[in-house]
């Protein structure tokens, strides 16, 4: 059974299962795999009945490129059609592999700068995952030069002005990353919007406030 077979029914947690093991293939050297699944990230998008299909390949990709980036990295431009998905699933997975990716390939990263912007500021609630995946790319991407912690940097505080369910948490994350290349003034910013979680219920995200006061001390 070939992978576009494999992925044809795939949906919910089988879907994940089914992506992390076919991942691990990927990284214990079956290449051929692969190539299938960075075909398969867009394919005919906009058949909205073929996005197990593309979500499918993107849980493939998306765990490699976190895993061993260097895999997937010079494959960035073909990637990028996938942002503009019908499903979010696809988009954020792909998104988060353009940040992962970032150092490696920063030239077809910035590419996917305005799709993160897009995705932040037409976010609304139920779209969690694909605004904290644009909110962890713009710090992946921003992490990698002072240059590209400007262009971030004013999204990343836009998108505190509209924040869904949890996403705080990954907005922290991404100010961890590029609060090396801050002025002193925008970390003033940064704290002051960290201020408000200093009694969050969770302790995950008190952590995460008191990491940036580390690091932005």
């Amino acid at each position: 059974m070939d992978l576009l077979e494999k992925l044809a029914n795939n949906k919910g947690t089988v879907s994940s299962a089914l992506g992390k093991e076919l991942a691990k293939e990927v990284l214990d050297g079956k290449t051929d795999l692969l190539d299938e699944a960075l075909a398969l990230v867009c394919f005919r998008l906009e058949d909205k009945s073929k996005r197990n299909i593309r979500a499918g390949a993107a849980k493939i990709i998306e765990i490699v490129a976190e895993k061993q980036s260097n895999l997937i990295s010079e494959h960035l431009e073909d990637l990028l059609p996938a942002l503009e998905a019908a499903e979010a699933q696809t988009k954020w997975m792909i998104i988060r592999t353009m940040g992962f990716c970032a150092r490696e390939n920063p030239e077809i990263a910035k590419k996917a700068l305005p799709f993160a912007r897009r995705y932040i500021y037409e976010k609304t609630d139920g779209q969690l995952c694909l605004a904290g995946a644009a909110d962890l790319y713009l710090g992946d991407y921003g992490e990698i030069s002072a240059e590209a912690t400007k262009e971030v940097f004013p999204i990343l505080l836009d998108s505190t002005n509209n924040i869904i369910n949890n996403e705080h948490d990954w907005i922290m994350e991404a100010f961890m990353k590029i609060g090396k290349h801050l002025t002193q003034e925008e970390k003033k910013m940064v704290l002051s919007f960290c201020e408000q979680f200093k009694d969050h219920p969770k302790k995950a995200t008190q952590g995460r406030v008191r990491k940036l006061e580390k690091i932005y001390s």
